[in-house]
């Protein structure tokens, strides 16, 4: 199984986390379709859409995953001017691996994009606007004390643009992969910073892998940073999502609080990004 962690990722746990509680308690609820789209500045849009796990006293598989795709929808962008239906494709370098998109329409900074998906019964809706890009000025790798192959990432911004601005950092490892995922702490509040202090990046902290999470970079890393400028209403979602996912490892502290979501008629996103990504090989100083 891939283990990106996505949306999808936590929504199962927290759903396993309730369904795991007793019969008395448990109200079955129906399953819902989630949301997972965006589109940088400069960027095509993208959706993955899934089928959230039902909510039941009752056993239910997990372990195959295309059971939860949902591949048949009509998805279309908006920006006011025209409208595009999107293709669905199978893609291996995201995950899920089946998106959404289209090469007819690219994010501009300042338009409002209109997001509509119809499947079966369900119909959703979101609007969202494309920031302005704040650029990453400059990226210092730091090794980490008492170990030769652990690396920190930090990086600078211009603190004073930052003022009024909301952030999401996201991160993508490896070459032969495009799913940027959140990484861990990553949402930011512009108003929040220093003067010219540096925003330490960490690694995606991946739910249900067995592993230890280690929230730094491994020597010979091949790193995409994403600084993406956001609304106050996706910042909302990605705070929220990060709380959760903090709180997914913990069995004395289930994520219980809301996702605040801006689709209508589904969870999930639809995100504009004013995005400025940077590439990093993380490499000794004297290599």
């Amino acid at each position: 199984m891939n283990k990106k962690t996505a949306l999808f990722t936590i929504i199962m746990v927290i759903a396993g986390m309730l369904v795991a509680c007793e019969a008395d308690f448990t109200t079955e609820k129906k399953s819902e379709m989630v949301v997972e789209g965006w589109i940088d500045e400069g960027g095509y849009p993208v959706v993955i859409l899934t089928k959230s796990l039902t909510i039941s006293d009752k056993y239910q598989r997990i372990d195959s995953l295309a059971q939860y795709l949902i591949r048949w929808a009509k998805v279309s962008v908006s920006d006011g001017e025209r409208k595009v239906v999107l293709t669905g494709k199978y893609d291996s370098r995201f995950f899920p691996p089946y998106i959404y998109t289209t090469g007819n329409m690219r994010g501009v900074a300042g338009k409002t994009y209109t997001l509509d998906i119809e499947y079966k019964d369900w119909h959703a809706t979101a609007t969202t606007t494309i920031p302005e890009t704040h650029p990453i000025k400059n990226i210092r790798l730091e090794q980490c004390a008492e170990s030769d192959t652990m690396f920190q990432v930090k990086l600078d911004i211009d603190t004073e643009k930052a003022h009024n601005a909301y952030y999401q950092l996201f991160t993508c490892e490896g070459t032969n992969n495009r799913l940027f995922v959140a990484s861990y702490l990553g949402s930011i509040e512009g108003a929040a910073l220093k003067k010219d202090k540096e925003i330490t990046v960490y690694r995606s902290h991946r739910v249900a892998t067995g592993k230890k999470y280690i929230p730094f970079f491994c020597l010979n890393d091949t790193l995409a940073i994403k600084l993406a400028h956001i609304d106050n209403v996706s910042y909302n979602f990605w705070s929220d999502y990060s709380r959760n996912l903090t709180m997914a490892d913990n069995l004395f502290m289930a994520p219980t609080h809301n996702i605040r979501g801006n689709v209508n008629g589904a969870t999930g996103y639809w995100c504009g990004m004013g995005a400025d990504v940077k590439y990093v090989v993380i490499k000794k100083d004297n290599e």
